[in-house]
């Protein structure tokens, strides 16, 4: 028995040892789990794990990828931009004497019949008369009679030669010169165009919407104060004429001219 307690002594020691050996070593275990942990957590700590090249390379390839398709698509939606230009142009509020052309309207002349075959292109007004107070008028200094042809804007408070204060007006030539205003389209589109021709002075006129030289409009008089719509599709470049004609007798001619442009289907 003795051999036994001993041994039964010898077992228990062991198996004592054993337990605390074991809850020794799960403690160890839990502090060092937890320690690194708290190292995976801290950006700071060496133990910080990081995903391999080969996960890098791919996000970074994605997010290229990515980025190069957005650009592309940027780049898309601005040239759709770009490619849009309103167009609000009214001949009457866009009137200037500072220059000559002035952006997308020019003020001039031609020698005859700008529907002909020979008509030739527009002799371009080089001065500005200011002879009459609060009326501005472009004309050529070297083919002038009495003020015409000519293109002027009435900025007085009274009516002058059947102009009514802020109305635009023309005047043609005594030698058959036909007074224009030309406007050029900035780009391509669909524009709809509203012109009229008033009565004005009490000489009679006739009155042509020409585009690229091809009449639109044809009013063998003026007098009727008629207004004429059109939606035109232009390439950029082209150009839209008003022009206004003596009838043979360019005396008390001045005639109001009522143009508008803009993009079709938008709103004025």
């Amino acid at each position: 028995m003795a051999d036994g307690v001993c041994h039964d002594g010898l077992i228990m020691k062991d198996g004592r040892q054993r337990l605390v050996r074991l809850a020794w070593f799960g403690f160890t275990s839990s502090v060092l789990s937890s320690m690194f942990v708290a190292c995976e957590s801290d950006p700071s700590s060496p133990f910080v794990t990081s995903p391999d090249a080969a996960s890098i390379e791919l996000a970074d390839a994605a997010t290229g990828s990515s980025s190069r398709q957005d650009a592309a698509n940027d780049a898309i939606a601005d040239a759709g931009k770009d490619a849009f230009v309103a167009v609000h142009a009214d001949v009457t509020t866009d009137f200037s004497t500072i220059a000559n052309p002035n952006g997308a309207w020019t003020y001039g002349y031609s020698l005859g019949d700008p529907t002909a075959a020979d008509a030739g292109a527009i002799v371009v007004f080089g001065a500005v008369s200011n002879a009459t107070p609060d009326i501005p008028s472009w004309y050529d200094p070297a083919n002038v009679v009495l003020g015409a042809p000519g293109a002027w804007r009435n900025d007085s408070t009274a009516t002058i030669n059947g102009v009514v204060p802020g109305e635009f007006a023309m005047h043609p030539g005594n030698a058959g010169e036909y007074a224009i205003v030309r406007w050029m389209a900035p780009a391509a589109g669909a524009y709809a165009v509203t012109l009229q021709f008033k009565m004005g002075d009490s000489g009679d006129t006739n009155g042509l919407l020409l585009h690229n030289g091809v009449a639109l409009v044809t009013e063998d008089s003026t007098s009727t104060d008629a207004v004429h719509e059109h939606v035109l599709t232009l390439a950029a470049g082209d150009h839209l004429d008003v022009a206004v004609g003596s009838k043979g007798d360019f005396r008390f001619d001045s005639t109001p001219v009522h143009l508008t442009i803009r993009n079709a289907g938008v709103d004025p």
